[in-house]
């Protein structure tokens, strides 16, 4: 299946989300079908290579075309497109590394497996700590070997799509080492009352993106696969940031879509009738909108042209268009009225999901900490 069938489905499937757009705002859990009906349009392919019948063509040739599938989703229900947004930004941990060189054949046979399962597994992530600033390499959680596994130690939050999501990955540090690793985590199906080491603190109540089920989790010597690779994180980074940030903007700019068109709807007809304000509101948020597409176009052209700072362009990128978006959908609101706060009104909770996505992934300080040292 090539991406572009796979974002024809998704155009699809997003419709039928976006029938049901009011009660989907209110719901605080995810939907299992939800996702069903993504990995039938053939979503999950996204963790597979192309020479093994997948969508991944490295980050040069399949950035653009992944941010525009999440987009796609976002115009359905971005809640959904977030948690989904996390299998293509964690496979490619082991996608983006073909090779190592302390464990070369172990990664490969572990890359494969990871390979393998993704056509029918969503993998996530439960990688943020309190207290790092959502770095993942400043994890305090411990492993500690056991037979032919580790035993994980450490609080987690903002793990999306938990309960939906089949594997997580996550940090943490071997007993007596400083290095921070990757894990492999099968929680799924676990009870989250700490009885077999999973337990759920905070249960996500969110104002935006409130169906994400980004829950927080006490581990408690949890069972967890180790990369078998040091290399990979150190290895990976450029690429995951490439993509990881380019899926994110793709839901903001989804959102954004879905802002757009209901504000255009509202507005129809009535264009003579705008005071000098509302008309200034309007072509400002025009503008901020136009802009954020410039900067979505740049980072994917960097991507595409192999710059060797498309990482930074990317964090760039969606660190612009969360404020620019964010402003432009306040604007929109004192456009159309107080009325676009109203429940039964989808803009209000639009305004809340761009929020929660421009500030929480990642967490802006530590997105302008990785663009202030380039810039000296």
């Amino acid at each position: 299946m090539e991406s572009e069938q796979v974002i024809r489905n998704l155009e699809s499937v997003a419709a039928s989300f976006a029938e049901d757009v009011i009660s989907r705002q209110k719901r605080g859990r995810l939907a299992p079908d939800d996702f069903e009906q993504l990995k039938a349009a053939g979503f999950l392919l996204t963790g597979v290579p192309a020479d093994q019948g997948g969508l991944w063509n490295g980050a040069a040739r399949s950035a653009r075309h992944y941010a525009e599938m999440v987009r796609t989703i976002a115009h359905g229900d971005p809640s959904v497109a977030l948690v989904a947004s996390m299998h293509p930004a964690v496979t490619v941990f082991f996608l983006g590394v073909e090779s190592v060189d302390d464990e070369p054949e172990a990664w490969r046979a572990q890359r494969q497996w990871v390979i393998e399962s993704a056509p029918d597994h969503w993998w996530g992530t439960v990688t943020s700590e309190p207290g790092s600033g959502g770095d993942i390499l400043k994890t305090r959680s411990v492993a500690r070997p056991e037979k032919d596994h580790f035993l994980i130690t450490g609080d987690k939050h903002f793990g999306s799509g938990s309960g939906q999501a089949d594997f997580m990955i996550t940090t943490a540090k071997v007993e007596g080492s400083d290095l921070p690793e990757l894990f492999i985590l099968q929680n799924k199906d676990e009870p989250w009352d700490g009885s077999t080491g999973c337990k759920m603190t905070v249960e996500w109540d969110g104002i935006g993106m409130s169906s994400t089920q980004s829950h927080a989790f006490r581990f408690e010597n949890f069972p967890a696969k180790k990369t078998v690779s040091r290399e990979v994180l150190s290895k990976v980074g450029p690429i995951t940031g490439q993509i990881s940030n380019m899926l994110f903007v793709g839901v903001v700019l989804g959102v954004a879509d879905n802002a757009m068109a209901f504000s255009r709807g509202k507005l129809e007809g009535k264009e003579e009738g705008m005071r000098a304000f509302e008309k200034t509101e309007w072509v400002r948020c025009q503008n901020e909108l136009w802009l954020a597409e410039q900067a979505y176009e740049g980072a994917l052209r960097a991507i595409e042209a192999g710059e060797e700072t498309a990482h930074i362009t990317a964090v760039r990128c969606k660190i612009t268009c969360a404020e620019l978006v964010e402003t432009a959908l306040s604007r929109m609101s004192k456009v159309v009225g107080g009325a676009s706060f109203s429940k039964a009104m989808p803009l209000a909770q639009w305004t809340q999901d761009v929020k929660a996505l421009g500030f929480l992934r990642p967490p802006l300080p530590l997105a302008y900490d990785q663009l202030f040292m380039p810039s000296i």
